[in-house]
């Protein structure tokens, strides 16, 4: 794993037969998903951090967006986060799957999955950058929150993958470990008007693959306040 973040003019890391690589970047929640994803099924792999300002010219040639995650595995590139996990959840073997093996579940999941994007994860960002003036996008981003509350009383599991995280809590989690940025790095924000959700966000909390990719709330919060000003730092 490169800890440190590439950054353009870095030499391309040779990377192994049979060595499944992800380009990736510590900060980012869509490339989280796809470390969750690998931790989750117990698959070795490694990870090249890649600096998204000052782009490496190898990453560019994997994804023309120069975006992470991509996944590279014996000539072959995979790249935007669900495309990815898919396939991570698909392909290699693991300790177990992450999608439903119920295709009607698996809909469902991806239903909900578009409803908490579309309701939550820019709606988050939005009341981060106002420090929580934009009441229209914190009205929005409440009322996803309680839609995934109605959801989770509604399938009576502890996660909604059932008695443990699936494919849906991993893709949703990295945004919602971000929450705790509205306070400070604790869990007040959604309060006690959604007390099945914050249990909810308790018990993943302790899962082992959210600890194994997990950021501390102050690194997430200096990285975001330096982003906000034009100053991305990705080594500390």
């Amino acid at each position: 794993m490169s800890v440190k973040h590439l950054a353009k003019g870095a030499t391309f890391p040779p990377i192994k037969d049979g060595i499944i690589r992800l380009y990736s970047m510590k900060f980012c929640p869509f490339a989280q998903r796809s470390r969750l994803a690998l931790a989750a099924r117990g698959i070795e792999h490694e990870i090249v951090n890649c600096n998204l300002k000052e782009k490496p010219e190898w990453l560019l040639e994997r994804n023309p967006k120069g975006l992470v995650p991509v996944l590279e595995h014996d000539g072959k590139v995979i790249y935007e986060s669900l495309i990815v996990n898919d396939y991570v959840d698909e392909v290699f073997p693991g300790k177990r799957t992450l999608n439903p093996k119920d295709p009607y579940q698996k809909a469902l999941d991806g239903i909900m999955l578009d409803s908490f994007s579309s309701q939550v994860t820019g709606n988050l960002y939005k009341v981060r950058r106002s420090k929580g003036e934009d009441s229209e996008s914190k009205e929005k981003l409440l009322a996803g929150l309680g839609k995934l509350e109605a959801e989770l009383k509604k399938r009576g599991t502890t996660f909604f993958g059932g008695s443990q995280p699936g494919m849906v809590d991993y893709n949703m989690w990295p945004f919602l470990e971000r929450l705790n940025l509205m306070q400070n790095g604790d869990m007040t924000f959604i309060g006690d008007n959604l007390p099945v959700l914050k249990t909810y966000i308790e018990n993943m909390t302790s899962d082992e693959a959210v600890q194994a990719t997990m950021t501390s709330p102050e690194e997430i919060k200096k990285f975001a306040e330096a982003y906000d000003k034009g100053l991305a730092q990705y080594d500390f």
